[in-house]
């Protein structure tokens, strides 16, 4: 029998699938929670196991990103996984529908294929086998998520696994119902890994040889990297970069931020994009605003927009785009807002001290992170699981011996030196078991002595040379990044 035009796109669809092992194993424990062996792992055809198990792990799966990370496509996977296992599953796509009940429920009994007077509810309460229900575009439905924990979801048979796929994170109401809190799963879905993007570009045919310009421009995100493939594809073998593909920036961003309202909430997601760590205070210094709380909220809300402990950042790719996008589109505003955040950050240079100017100091490197010798020897990640921390003395020979191993005996020796002399200078990088991963060591060489300079041949040579090519001023420092280099790669850019 021959296929029908659906089965040949959807194996077309997943011949490109890759990577998001995880997440196909978390849903088949949960529609098949009692299997020993992965069905993702059989290469026969399945048989029904759809009555292999009486109760689910969880009942709800709420998958969340930004536009274009892959939710639709994971979905697809989901659904092609239950085919493959006999398990019932529905797929109701929230953009063509209203948020109301009647809407939804119309839609449902659509995609059921029941007639006008059957109640979906009550034929899926009839069900006694698992079956799934995906949701998808979830965040259109934001008005209707209250009628859909507290009326609704609770009046699916226990059978039910019901997968929400949206660009934001359930609402609090989930979290802080002690119903809800066992029965939910909460999936963040992050970037492709860069094995996994190598692999897809691969099965593109992008060239090999252009692997690395591509990762550095779509950090593993996965419509960029779909898009940047459709450029080879049409362009054959050509030297890859994001400012020469404005239709490619142009498409990422549509994702990224369907509608600005206004001009002043453009220039503060540009100003976010630009700097490492966006504050209310710093904000309103790049745009020249005295009340910049509302702008700041709105950034928060965004869906590629994080929050961590001392700011908002966007997700990296997003702001590559944002930043390639000004660029092209108004190099003077680009211009003109990198200077007001260099000066809002050499200002506060004099005015902290201790760990709060390490950090104002590694934001100011991080504004001039495109200089060539700049990006190739740090990374900025935002949502890394390593803490930056001062330096303690227990840390000392763990430095020592990371210096010895990569860079010999001497220069362990002149770390130890300004481990004594300006133990202040040193930032140490801290992994989940508050060991250092890495570290980087600053001298200050305007608070150092004759004499300490002259122990080091590099302080020394750095220093003599500013004496003669650009005198300090009265108030301004000099600072030597004289160490850095991380416990497993040296100075390679770290996972």
């Amino acid at each position: 029998m021959s296929s029908s035009l659906a089965e040949r796109l959807s194996a077309a669809r997943h011949s490109q699938f890759v990577g998001r092992i995880d997440e196909l194993k978390l849903f088949e424990s949960a529609i098949f929670p009692r299997q020993r062996d992965s069905i993702l792992e059989r290469t026969s055809s399945a048989p029904n196991y759809a009555n292999a198990a009486t109760e689910l792990p969880f009942h709800v799966l709420h998958v969340f990103g930004p536009g274009g990370v892959g939710k639709t496509t994971l979905l697809s996977e989901f659904t092609r996984l239950c085919h493959k296992t006999q398990t019932s599953a529905i797929y109701i796509d929230a953009r063509n529908i209203e948020p109301a009940p009647e809407s939804f429920l119309s839609a449902l009994r659509s995609v059921m294929n029941l007639t006008p007077n059957e109640s979906p509810l009550q034929v899926l309460a009839s069900q006694l086998e698992h079956h799934v229900l995906l949701i998808d575009t979830y965040e259109i439905l934001a008005p209707l998520d209250e009628w859909l924990r507290e009326i609704f979801l609770p009046h699916l048979p226990e059978s039910t696994l019901t997968v929400l796929a949206g660009r934001h994170s359930p609402s609090s109401s989930w979290r802080a119902d002690p119903g809800w809190q066992s029965l939910i799963h909460i999936l963040p879905l992050r970037n492709l890994s860069p094995d996994e993007s190598r692999i897809y570009l691969t099965k593109r045919q992008v060239p090999t040889t252009q692997h690395c310009s591509v990762l550095d421009f779509t950090h593993g995100y996965p419509l960029a990297l779909s898009l940047v493939a459709d450029v080879f594809a049409q362009k054959g073998d050509v030297h890859f970069q994001p400012d020469s593909v404005p239709d490619v920036i142009k498409a990422l961003l549509e994702k990224f931020v369907q509608q600005v309202p206004s001009r002043a909430h453009r220039m503060a997601l540009e100003a976010c994009a630009l700097v490492r760590l966006t504050t209310e205070t710093l904000l309103a210094t790049m745009l020249g605003m005295p009340d910049v709380h509302e702008l700041f909220e709105w950034l928060r809300g965004l869906s590629f927009i994080e929050s961590g402990q001392l700011g908002l950042f966007p997700h990296d790719l997003a702001r590559e785009v944002l930043i390639a996008d000004l660029r092209w589109r108004n190099p003077d505003w680009y211009i003109e807002l990198h200077g007001r955040a260099r000066h809002y950050y050499t200002s506060r240079l004099e005015q902290t001290q201790g760990q709060e100017q390490h950090r104002i100091l590694f934001d100011y490197i991080f504004l001039h992170r495109d200089n060539p010798a700049v990006r190739p020897r740090f990374t900025w990640q935002e949502n890394s699981s390593l803490l930056t921390d001062k330096f303690r003395q227990t840390d000392q020979p763990t430095l020592l011996k990371m210096v010895s191993e990569y860079e010999g005996e001497e220069s362990a020796r002149l770390l130890a030196h300004w481990l004594k002399r300006q133990p202040q200078g040193v930032l140490v990088f801290r992994d989940a078991e508050q060991q250092p991963a890495g570290f980087v060591m600053m001298v200050a060489l305007h608070q150092a002595s004759s004499e300490d300079l002259s122990v080091d041949p590099a302080a020394i040579s750095a220093w003599r040379y500013l004496q003669q090519a650009a005198p300090l001023r009265s108030n301004e420092g000099a600072t030597l990044f004289r160490f850095w280099m991380a416990r497993d790669t040296y100075q390679a850019v770290s996972p």
